[in-house]
């Protein structure tokens, strides 16, 4: 009998996934997704052109009003209903079902990690396009915008309704979708956020703590600072003893991602070179894949950053951000296993590039979805081209991968819906 029980167990297991895949490939059999299919086949010189305009929009973190506008004047365009950009400048849009189905949230963010004063003019190579934010997450704004866009010339009707959110300050602790998913009024099925390479399908949601950490004394000139308390002594010893906190193993299975992991991304102070600063600070990035990890972190590298104030007998005060409750969150399995993941997972590996290593599903998480996952609303994280070097002034993306990444979006998002 407990054979038999296992046995059972385990078939129920291995079919659960498959059922819960709503994909099927007759669906771009349709008149209708053949037609929106071919659309985009015929509009990819002008989709390309147009991801390289957009990418040449400025949008840092908080200051994406430009590309907010931009999209909105398409979502006119589309007839999207009840259009609104809200008081932090998210743009959303409704493509009405015919009532029946999920309501499904698309996002991409509209920042970038770029400061405004960065240079930014794509660079052209065969099909390799080269641009600081060509790729996190211009490239999958315009594959979302295209594939709305691809819906309306297919003439698609889907059951349930298909928002458009592009979101704004992500890049700086997921603030926008945070807002609108807590004050839009919307209550989505699902949600699924644009924010991937087509390569990676993430349904999950790490646990991210950002501090920055100051350290002050009333200064003091070059000549008497002998001795005397100092920030950036502080600072330099903070730094040191924060590295040489022993952290947990890595955990397994996570590609070229070391977690749990801690860095220190920024440092600054100091207004003159010959003086001791009144101020001196840096930031430093907390990640792990779950909240027990996480919150014995935090606490030791808190202490830590403390300590080295009082051993240098200055100041010390911090600001802390990405204060996310995930109490809410479903466990791992039941989110592998919802339809919103499936689904993705059968959608990205259809239109994967040919040849290339099937597409598995990661229990990780650092976009616009860990909001979603936080607030118990089944998510995913996917992508909608080839894109490298995120957040680095090389990277770069190649341009055709978007064409199938598009394809693949309209998939996931009539499938979805219309179930």
């Amino acid at each position: 009998m407990l054979l038999r029980v296992a046995a059972a167990s385990f078939l129920i297991a291995t079919l659960l996934p498959a059922q819960n895949n709503w994909f099927q490939p007759d669906i771009l059999k349709q008149p209708a997704v053949a037609k929106a299919m071919q659309s985009i086949d015929d509009r990819s010189k002008g989709i390309i052109d147009e991801w390289v305009r957009l990418v040449e929009i400025p949008a840092p973190s908080k200051k994406e009003q430009a590309r907010a506008q931009y999209i909105k004047a398409e979502m006119e365009k589309l007839g999207l209903s009840d259009i609104r950009v809200d008081d932090i400048h998210n743009v959303s849009g409704v493509r009405k079902g015919t009532g029946g189905g999920p309501t499904v949230v698309f996002a991409a963010h509209t920042d970038t990690v770029f400061p405004s004063e960065t240079p930014i003019k794509v660079k052209r190579e065969g099909d390799i396009l080269t641009a600081p934010g060509v790729g996190d997450d211009t490239s999958n704004l315009m594959a979302t915008l295209e594939m709305f866009r691809a819906l309306n010339r297919g003439g698609i009707k889907t059951k349930g309704d298909l928002i458009f959110l592009a979101s704004v300050q992500e890049e700086i602790g997921l603030l926008g979708a945070k807002h609108w998913l807590e004050s839009s009024g919307y209550k989505p099925e699902m949600f699924v956020a644009v924010d991937l390479a087509s390569t990676q399908v993430w349904y999950g949601a790490l646990r991210i703590s950002q501090f920055k950490f100051f350290y002050t004394s009333p200064g003091a000139h070059t000549l008497e600072s002998r001795g005397a308390p100092s920030p950036s002594k502080a600072v330099a010893k903070a730094i040191n003893a924060l590295y040489d906190i022993p952290l947990p193993p890595i955990t397994p299975g996570l590609d070229s991602f070391k977690l749990p992991v801690m860095n220190v991304g920024m440092l600054g102070g100091g207004t003159v070179v010959n003086a001791i600063p009144r101020e001196a600070w840096f930031t430093v990035d907390l990640r792990s894949v779950d909240s027990l990890t996480q919150d014995k972190l935090v606490t030791v590298v808190v202490s830590t950053a403390q300590q080295a104030a009082e051993k240098e007998g200055v100041g010390f005060r911090m600001e802390s951000s990405m204060a996310i409750d995930y109490s809410k969150a479903r466990p791992s399995a039941d989110r592998l296993n919802h339809p919103v993941v499936q689904t993705a997972m059968a959608a990205s590996n259809y239109f994967r590039k040919p040849g290339s290593p099937e597409i598995k599903p990661a229990d990780v998480g650092s976009t616009d979805a860990n909001i979603a996952v936080a607030m118990g609303i089944p998510a995913v994280a996917v992508g909608a081209a080839q894109e490298h070097f995120p957040h680095r002034l090389e990277e770069y993306a190649e341009a055709s991968s978007i064409i199938p990444g598009i394809k693949s979006l309209l998939t996931l998002a009539v499938s979805l819906t219309s179930h």
